[in-house]
């Protein structure tokens, strides 16, 4: 099938994978047949796929929602760890998590064998730079963060 809309298409065909993975990991959770899958893998290159590569034709798109109205309409809002200042809107918070994934600047959480959760970290050079932003996320909010952020995509 072929690509009308880049960023919309890509999107909507990323939830689909994900969807999937999610399903068949769940499947073999819960003792049934199903694939082995890593949803959390799936997650993270999802969210590249998500986050980064529609950045030079959706960037601008991104609407400056503050973090308070976010929260307000049931969007999982990071928490930031230490001293450092929570993003002030949805277009900081979408270039903190780009930044974060794309440089590699984070850190995986596990529980019982099992990854649980995110640290991600936003620097002002890329790698190099000094830490801006560091928060934690459960699977749970990520996934609902990417769900939000992918119907933001789809629009």
């Amino acid at each position: 099938m072929k690509y009308m809309d880049k960023v919309k298409d890509f999107s909507t065909r990323t939830k689909a994978n994900l969807k999937l993975i999610r399903e068949e990991a769940d499947k073999v959770k819960e003792g049934g047949e199903g694939k082995e899958a890593y949803e959390v893998t799936q997650l993270i290159n999802s969210m590249l796929g998500l986050f980064v590569f529609p950045q030079q034709e959706f960037y601008n798109k991104i609407p400056k929602t503050p973090i308070k109205e976010l929260e307000q309409a049931g969007w999982q809002i990071p928490k930031v760890d230490g001293n450092y200042p929570q993003a002030k809107d949805l277009k900081e918070l979408a270039r903190y998590l780009r930044n974060g994934i794309s440089h590699f600047n984070l850190d995986f959480t596990s529980s019982g064998g099992h990854v649980n959760g995110l640290i991600i970290w936003n620097k002002d050079n890329g790698r190099i730079g000094k830490i801006t932003w560091k928060a934690t996320l459960t699977i749970k909010e990520l996934e609902d963060i990417v769900s939000k952020f992918t119907d933001l995509l789809i629009k």
